[in-house]
């Protein structure tokens, strides 16, 4: 317990901005907003500038749009460009892709390096250039997945990605242990744009389509979870509170610990 404290007194940093990439919709919406609600500057990062419009208007003035491709180096210079001085920061990396869905005889090279390229090669270069303006005690959030721990039929890309994320995340919070924090999460399977495709952007040859629309229907009648994971979807709100806990109310070593799902009802006490 005291160690605990201890940490927990260490790292008494106060946030000055946040970087959150896919922040024109979904969970990265919903970040931005808890975080702007926190009386953060966040620079929110998408590719759509009428959806991060949309986003200004619902989380304030805090909120600074920043059109850019994560997946681009002329992307991730444009939002390293947008960063001035080095202050205590969050940087979550949410943006992602499901990219090319179905069997390995359908999968190309092209849409194989386009899936790599938004899911690894983004956040993993982003966060090089804005190591220099990360001040000690900043936290990096990897956002993680079931599929960086195990591969499912007809998500190939998608799955090896996420585990080579997760594989980004344990070397970086080893090679700046001290420094910048590192950590990672689960959100599980969240009501978004993203969540929609697999489903209605499929058919019954994708192998487990049948997975996501039962989660689909299992969802209460009122919308996604907003409180404690229950059977159904979660909503990106709710996901929002947990980033939040992990981000604001975890000590260093808890941080960075582990890639953390919200389904664990070990910790929901602490935010939910």
């Amino acid at each position: 317990m005291l160690r605990r404290v201890l940490s927990m007194a260490a790292h008494a940093v106060a946030f000055e901005r946040a970087i959150v990439t896919g922040a024109g919709s979904g969970i990265g919406r919903a970040t931005a907003a808890a975080l702007c609600e926190r009386g953060i500057d966040v620079y929110g990062v998408g590719r759509r500038e009428g959806a991060l419009l949309e986003t200004k208007r619902m989380a304030g003035d805090n909120f600074h749009a920043v059109v850019a491709d994560v997946a681009t180096p002329e992307g991730r210079g444009a939002i390293a460009d947008r960063i001035d001085g080095t202050t205590p920061t969050v940087v979550v990396h949410n943006a992602a892709t499901t990219g090319p869905l179905g069997p390995l005889d359908a999968l190309t090279l092209d849409g194989f390096r386009a899936t790599m390229a938004s899911n690894v090669e983004g956040p993993l270069f982003l966060t090089k250039a804005l190591m220099p303006k990360l001040a000690q005690g900043s936290r990096v959030l990897h956002v993680s997945t079931g599929g960086a721990h195990q591969g499912f039929d007809g998500m190939l890309s998608y799955c090896a990605s996420k585990a080579a994320l997760r594989s980004v995340y344990e070397s970086l919070r080893d090679e700046h242990a001290g420094r910048v924090c590192f950590g990672s999460a689960q959100p599980g399977v969240v009501a978004t744009e993203m969540m929609r495709g697999l489903v209605e952007d499929t058919d019954d040859s994708f192998a487990i389509r049948s997975y996501f629309t039962g989660l689909a229907d299992a969802t209460p009648a009122g919308g996604a979870s907003t409180a404690v994971p229950v059977d159904g979807l979660n909503s990106p709100e709710n996901v929002a509170r947990f980033f939040a806990f992990l981000l604001f109310d975890t000590n260093d070593d808890e941080f960075g610990e582990k890639d953390w799902d919200i389904r664990d009802e070990a910790h929901h006490g602490r935010w939910a």
